[in-house]
């Protein structure tokens, strides 16, 4: 486990195999006719694959490496934990959370679905267009940043995941955390069906299972994996069997070919910033969920207007992936100096989710993000950020307060005593010292009474 969840794994695992998927795609182009379609609707082409893109991520992940190796070297002592909780207070209150995170997204659909026209008609139209129903959803937010309560669904899963790997909760707790798990799950496969949101799914069983694994601390149900993976390809076949009722073909085959291209795509957006002068944004991407929090998102957005616009030529459907996005952002002096820190952080983060509670679950949001970090950098995205939020604050108020004995104050003398102590004499050894007899006793020694004979006349 000490390798296999590690984040150089999980970052090398991510790329490799986005890599791989893509390079097939593009070598059977001839056989994909509905990636080829995808391809030229959102002007992904194969001239974009050139040389100075496969060199900046190479150097990408021989920075990422070496700054990784470095971190393991530089600490090569294990910190010692020095938090300790309470996994039935934690329990309580991560049921109270994930309450209030369905409470909204529950409020938010009915009340899209009262302007739509009930329920039905809601779903109805889901499944004949599902652009207007996901219009419909986004035109009716309840406040400003609602949808940071339905993101962090998988943050309260990978909770709940990792108190029940404690196997330190009674029953009433288990069958709590059990529930947030089965309502989270259930949540996060219907709605992605109209919000296209699928990798919120994904984020929940990663990270549960890596939060569940850190805290056993061994590798185990390999079944759920099985599981897991089942359950995310019925939700993307799903999803494109409804938002593609017009093509006459097996939903299996549409949702394979979707699968391919997004993997070109996010290949592409990797390269495409690389074959061509750009200018840098001066972290514009990297920083999005910070000015989104802090409302300032609006004011940069305008200011960068000009160089987004002409990013918009070398990015095809979705984000700019990790290394990219440190290109593009920072420059190749920058972005290398940026995934050497992110290697830093994510491999300090590791290291003390192997011996805490709270940073395993920190690090199973980290861990879920890595192994898509090819598609888009959503750890520094508003979403990652609240939920590692409210991983903390669940942590912080279920935290133990070590016991102290109150120490009464020592009494102060008022007067102090003018005698000295005496010092006790040391005494010498027997070699040096001469026995003598101060006094010699007057008493002389008694003899002994001897018993009179008794004569004749006196008995007579």
């Amino acid at each position: 486990m000490r390798h296999v969840l590690s984040p150089l794994t999980l970052v090398l695992l991510c790329w490799g195999l986005t890599g791989l998927g893509a390079f097939w795609a593009l070598t059977n182009l001839d056989d994909l006719d509905l990636v080829r379609t995808f391809m030229v609707r959102e002007g992904v082409s194969r001239s974009a694959f050139t040389g100075a893109g496969l060199s900046w991520i190479l150097l990408g992940l021989l920075t990422y490496v070496v700054a990784d190796f470095a971190t393991q070297f530089s600490q090569k002592r294990m910190p010692v934990p020095r938090r300790r909780y309470d996994t039935g207070r934690a329990a309580r209150m991560t049921f109270m959370a994930n309450l209030i995170l369905l409470g909204v997204t529950a409020l938010w659909i009915v009340t899209a679905a009262a302007k739509a026209g009930g329920v039905l008609n809601l779903a109805a139209s889901a499944y004949a267009d599902s652009l207007t129903a996901r219009d419909i959803l986004l035109e009716n937010k309840l406040f400003t940043g609602m949808r940071l309560f339905y993101a962090a669904l998988p943050a309260t899963a990978s909770l709940a995941a990792a108190l029940l790997a404690t196997g330190t909760l009674r029953r009433r707790a288990r069958w709590m955390m059990r529930a947030t798990l089965i309502c989270n799950t259930t949540a996060l496969f219907v709605l992605p069906i109209v919000m296209s949101q699928r990798l919120l799914l994904l984020q929940l069983l990663l990270s549960a299972y890596i939060a569940a694994c850190l805290v056993r601390r061994r590798l185990f149900g390999l079944h759920w994996v099985a599981g897991g993976i089942l359950l995310f390809l019925g939700l993307w076949v799903l999803r494109e069997a409804i938002t593609n009722p017009i093509v006459q073909r097996p939903a299996i085959d549409i949702a394979s070919q979707k699968l391919a291209f997004y993997l070109v795509n996010d290949m592409f957006n990797a390269f495409a910033p690389l074959g061509t002068a750009i200018p840098h944004t001066n972290g514009a991407l990297t920083l999005e969920g910070i000015m989104f929090l802090t409302f300032t998102d609006g004011y940069f957005t305008r200011l960068l207007a000009p160089r987004m616009e002409v990013l918009d030529a070398v990015l095809g459907g979705g984000e700019f992936p990790f290394f990219t996005a440190a290109y593009v952002d920072f420059g190749p002096i920058g972005g290398v100096v940026f995934i050497a820190l992110c290697a830093f952080v994510f491999r300090w983060v590791f290291m003390r989710a192997r011996i805490s509670l709270a940073w395993a679950v920190i690090y199973a949001q980290i861990g879920a993000t890595l192994l898509f970090s090819s598609h888009a950098l959503y750890f520094t995205h508003q979403n990652f950020y609240f939920s590692v939020a409210l991983v903390g604050l669940v942590f912080l108020l279920s935290s133990k307060r070590p016991r102290t004995s109150v120490k009464r104050p020592a009494l102060v003398a008022l007067f102090r005593t003018r005698r000295k102590n005496r010092s006790e004499t040391t005494s010498l050894p027997d070699s040096l010292m001469r026995h003598m007899v101060v006094f010699e006793s007057q008493r002389r020694g008694t003899p002994k009474r001897v018993r009179r004979p008794v004569r004749e006349h006196e008995s007579t």
